[in-house]
């Protein structure tokens, strides 16, 4: 799987397609295989090979992580745990910005987790 996917990063603008990986933590990347495994590298390849990335809120344990796998400065990563709900560092190149993302009521009823959790209706 690990090989088919870096094929697709690799291919995606002779294809005409964009690759979106979403992951709860950079380290999970990390978790693939074994530390000095093909697999392992090739995950941090895909993070590597992406040229947009936006991260929301990560805890405290992953910016070591985070700032080593996302080429962060020590400001973009002691950002990370202070980033309100909805608020996202966009790593886009060498350039970096800190975007509210707004959602319309039908999107938001998509993607509340919440819900689920509080027993609320959407």
């Amino acid at each position: 799987m690990a090989r088919w996917l870096q094929s697709s990063w690799k291919l995606s603008r002779a294809f005409g397609v964009s690759n979106i990986a979403v992951l709860h933590r950079v380290s999970d990347l990390r978790s693939v295989g074994a530390s000095d495994s093909e697999q392992v590298a090739l995950a941090q390849g895909l993070l590597a090979d992406s040229e947009t990335r936006v991260v929301y809120a990560q805890s405290p344990g992953e910016l070591e992580a985070a700032g080593e796998l996302l080429s962060l400065s020590s400001t973009e990563a002691e950002l990370l745990p202070q980033l309100r709900r909805g608020i996202a560092l966009w790593k886009v190149g060498q350039r970096s910005f800190l975007v509210q993302h707004r959602l319309s009521a039908m999107e938001r009823a998509m993607v509340d987790t919440d819900a689920a959790m509080t027993g609320r209706r959407r």
